[in-house]
């Protein structure tokens, strides 16, 4: 016979709860980076050479716009694969619970 998992709602809260806060500080990660990442292609001081700087501007503006909204869409969608995977549990488990 089938292990039963019996989820609590509780704890398939704090699962979805953790998952959306894990994928929201990659999120903040990654725009730190590309922040930063700006921040030294347009200073003088660091890392300016007139063609180059554009270049990499341009780039960097291309992956914070297109390559996070990728980002964020895969995790909205991996977010509501859990959520219904852990409600057919629940269904399961109340079903044969």
């Amino acid at each position: 016979m089938a292990q039963i998992i019996n989820m609590r709602e509780q704890e398939y809260q704090v699962i979805t709860s953790e998952l959306a806060k894990m994928h929201t500080e990659q999120l903040e990660s990654v725009n730190a980076v590309i922040s930063e990442m700006k921040m030294l292609v347009n200073s003088e001081d660091a890392f300016y050479a007139e063609h180059t700087t554009e270049k990499m501007t341009d780039m960097l503006e291309a992956v914070s716009s297109e390559v996070m909204s990728l980002l964020k869409q895969a995790f909205q969608d991996s977010e509501t694969g859990v959520a219904n995977m852990i409600e057919s549990i629940m269904t399961t488990d109340s079903v044969r619970g």
